[in-house]
């Protein structure tokens, strides 16, 4: 039986569908490295920027789950496209993150409006 982890490594990163990410089992640091054809001291690095949050105390501990596989994804892209070093790609993913917040509680809050009116 295939198992999500060997899907990753039948298809490059930018056309992995979202929805084998939603549903695809925590990883670790090897496998992601692999998976994103990184080094473990690029991975670890992105981590003491802030850009990842992985789950487990020490690297060898690391769990990434579908949440943070999508962040790094981002990350990559948008150091590779716009040719953003670490912390400002970390401050972009943030900022984009709050964008994204704040839109889902304009949509809540215009659901809110609608039934009012």
């Amino acid at each position: 039986m295939t198992q999500p982890i060997d899907l990753f490594r039948e298809h490059p990163l930018d056309l992995l569908p979202e929805l084998i990410l939603d549903e695809s089992p925590a990883i670790g640091l090897e496998d992601l490295t692999h998976l994103c054809g990184i080094s473990a001291e690029i991975l670890t690095l992105l981590v003491g920027e802030g850009l990842l949050s992985p789950l487990g105390q020490s690297p060898a501990d690391w769990r990434f789950d579908s949440l943070q596989i999508t962040r790094i994804r981002r990350a990559l892209r948008l150091s590779r496209d716009l040719e953003l070093d670490w912390p400002a790609t970390a401050l972009t993913l943030d900022l984009l993150d709050e964008i994204e917040h704040l839109r889902h509680r304009i949509h809540c809050l215009e659901l809110q409006l609608g039934r009012w009116e």
